[in-house]
């Protein structure tokens, strides 16, 4: 019995007598998945974005006011 190998290339090659199974979870499921992926990037990045924002209006590099004077 043959195994399925990687080539060098990186391809799946399978032997002719062995045959795939089927998938596992359906299109609608793997949808929902990629939904909740997706929302889930979406919201880092937006909480990202809103934190650096009010990082970057609420504080003042120009100003050394703070800084002692020599």
């Amino acid at each position: 019995m043959d195994m399925p190998h990687i080539n060098p290339v990186g391809l799946l090659e399978k032997p002719a007598d062995t045959s795939e199974s089927p998938r596992r979870f359906s299109f609608r499921l793997r949808l929902l998945a990629g939904f909740f992926v997706l929302l889930f990037l979406l919201v880092t990045v937006a909480s990202t974005v809103t934190s650096l924002g009010r990082y970057c209006l609420t504080t003042d590099a120009a100003d050394t006011r703070a800084l002692p004077h020599q």
